[in-house]
């Protein structure tokens, strides 16, 4: 076999454990021994098994108590590793609807945006009347987008503009992005509902904070 070689660390870390065990082992009493001492000291010799018995049934209680404490922090400790994991993909899961909800509402609001410059083309082809309304109109969309469908929806009230195809075509677009941003809009806060409510769960609460995920969606 092989001969094991130790380093001066090693070497002087076994040298202590020896040195440990042999003072265990000198330290040790036999049962005879502690009966013969026991009969010095004038003590019955079925008291001194009496006891013996006691001493040894608490050693056996002691590390049966051991050994529950160490099952149960290793339970809890399991517990508290399925729930980070647990927490962590349903709260993923949510809070990956809410952003693509998020973006796909921005995109909506950016292709909406897009069509201010479509307007302010417009408005150089129209009389003065009629540019006032459409700047009414790009105003509302920089400033209060909710309310250009409705302007866009009057704006064709006007009949040189109901019969200018190019302006007709406009005002629906801005008409159908509007209805598309709500229904975007109100997907995203379904989704944002169902994120806080997953955040606000237990025991998904508990561990929320230590994962790094928010209690609210920001709007």
């Amino acid at each position: 076999m092989h001969e094991q070689r130790l380093n001066p660390e090693q070497a002087q870390e076994v040298i202590r454990e020896a040195v440990r065990l042999q003072q265990e082992h000198e330290n040790a009493l036999d049962v005879q021994t502690l009966e013969a001492s026991a009969a010095e000291l004038g003590i019955d010799p079925q008291h001194l098994r009496e006891a013996l018995r006691r001493v040894e049934q608490e050693r056996l209680r002691r590390a049966q108590r051991q050994r529950i404490a160490l099952l149960t922090l290793g339970i809890a400790v399991g517990l508290v590793v399925l729930n980070l994991l647990y927490s962590q993909w349903v709260l993923s899961r949510a809070w990956s609807e809410v952003e693509l909800r998020r973006a796909q509402l921005q995109n909506v609001q950016q292709r909406q945006q897009s069509l201010i410059p479509r307007l302010e083309q417009l408005m150089q082809q129209v009389n003065q009347e009629q540019r006032t309304r459409l700047q009414t109109l790009v105003d509302a969309l920089r400033e209060n987008p909710q309310a250009a469908g409705a302007l866009a929806e009057q704006l064709l009230q006007d009949p040189a503009l109901r019969n200018d195809w190019l302006a007709v075509r406009l005002m629906d677009e801005i008409a159908g992005s509007e209805n598309r941003i709500a229904v975007e809009r109100k997907r995203f806060l379904e989704a944002a509902a169902r994120y806080e409510q997953v955040a606000r769960r237990f025991p998904v609460s508990l561990v929320r904070p230590l994962l790094g995920y928010p209690s609210r969606v920001e709007p």
